[in-house]
C-alpha cells in the first residue's frame, strides 16, 4: 500500500508542478490523497495508481475550474487524459465519488486555488439558475453556501432517463481476483451506479443506448477495483448481462445536485467516435 501511495504522490507532484506549474495545485491534491488514505471506507485499497492520481486532480480541478480555458491554470480534458493515460468517463465517475466522499465544493475554501477565487465562473452559473428555476439570488446563495455538504439543498434536474447497473455474482467473483473481498465495506458491497441520459440526447431506445455503450459502462464499473497489472476482461453484450442486472427508468429526476456541472462538447463527444456514429454518448453521471 505504501509503495502505491508513493507512486500516486509522484504522479500528483509531477502534474501539479511540471504540467500546471502550480505548487499550490500539487499541495491540495496531496492533501486529498492523505484524506483518502485515512478514510474509514479504505477506498485506496484497490484501483490503479494513474486512475487514482487523475481522479484526484479531476476532483480538485472540477471545483477550481481547471477545464475552463479562461482559468489559470487550465488544461483541456483531452490533454489531461492523454497525460495520465486514462478514459474520460472512468475518471469523471471516480472524481464524483471522491467529491461526494470528502464533500468537496467550490465553496469549501480549504481546497480552492487562490487564483480561481478571483475570476470565479460560478457567478455566471448563478445567473443561469436564477433564470431557469425562477429562484431569488438569496436562495441561490443559500444553496451554494451549503454545496458539498450532506444536508445541501437540492436543485433537481428533470427530463432524464436512467439505467441502473447492479452487480451480479460474476462481477464479485472477478473483484475477488483483484482485492480481498473482506476488506470492502458493506456500503461498497451494496453500492450501485445509476447512469443518467438526457432525454434530449436520447435518439434511440434505452435498450439500444445500453447496447451502444455497454463496453464503456463495463470499464467504469470495474475501474474501482482493477489492479495496476490487470487488464479489463473482454466481454460481448450477452456476457455483460451475465455480470450485471440492468433496470431502466424513464422521466426521472437527478437528485445528486450535479446541476453545476459545465458540460461542453468534449463531455458529449469522444475522440474515437467515427462519422458513422449516429447517437451522441449519454451524460453518464453517477447518482
Amino acid at each position: 500500500m505504501s509503495s502505491k501511495i508513493e507512486i500516486i504522490k509522484e504522479l500528483l507532484n509531477n502534474f501539479g508542478n511540471e504540467v500546471l506549474k502550480s505548487k499550490e495545485y500539487a499541495e491540495i491534491c496531496l492533501k486529498i490523497l492523505s484524506k483518502l488514505e485515512k478514510h474509514p471506507d479504505k477506498p485506496m485499497l484497490s484501483g490503479q495508481e494513474n486512475i487514482w492520481a487523475a481522479s484526484i486532480v479531476h476532483a480538485v480541478g472540477s471545483i477550481n475550474f481547471l477545464f475552463h480555458s479562461k482559468s489559470t491554470p487550465s488544461i483541456s480534458k483531452t490533454e489531461f487524459n492523454q497525460h495520465f493515460g486514462t478514459s474520460s468517463k472512468v475518471i469523471e465517475v471516480k472524481s464524483i465519488q471522491i467529491q461526494d466522499l470528502l464533500h468537496l465544493s467550490s465553496y469549501n475554501t480549504q481546497y480552492l486555488i487562490k487564483a480561481s477565487q478571483h475570476d470565479n465562473p460560478i457567478d455566471k452559473i448563478k445567473e443561469v439558475i436564477i433564470k431557469k428555476f425562477g429562484v431569488s439570488e438569496a436562495e441561490v446563495e443559500e444553496i451554494l453556501k451549503h454545496a458539498g455538504h450532506p444536508d445541501c439543498p437540492i436543485i433537481p434536474k428533470s427530463d432524464y432517463s436512467a439505467l441502473t447497473i447492479i452487480p451480479k455474482q460474476k462481477f464479485w467473483d472477478w473483484v475477488a481476483t483483484q482485492t480481498n473481498i473482506d476488506d470492502l465495506s458493506h456500503e461498497m458491497k451494496t453500492d450501485f451506479n445509476i447512469y443518467l441520459i438526457p432525454d434530449i440526447e436520447l435518439e434511440s431506445s434505452l435498450e439500444e443506448e445500453l447496447h451502444e455503450n455497454f463496453e464503456e459502462i463495463f470499464k467504469i464499473e470495474l475501474a474501482r477495483y482493477i489492479k495496476i497489472d490487470s487488464k479489463f476482461p473482454e466481454v460481448n453484450f450477452m456476457e455483460f448481462l451475465q455480470w450485471f442486472d440492468v433496470k431502466s427508468s424513464s422521466h426521472v429526476m437527478d437528485l445528486t445536485g450535479e446541476l453545476l456541472d459545465d458540460f461542453d462538447d468534449e463531455d458529449f463527444f469522444d475522440d474515437d467516435l467515427g462519422p458513422k456514429d449516429k447517437n451522441k454518448p449519454p451524460d453518464f453521471s453517477q447518482n
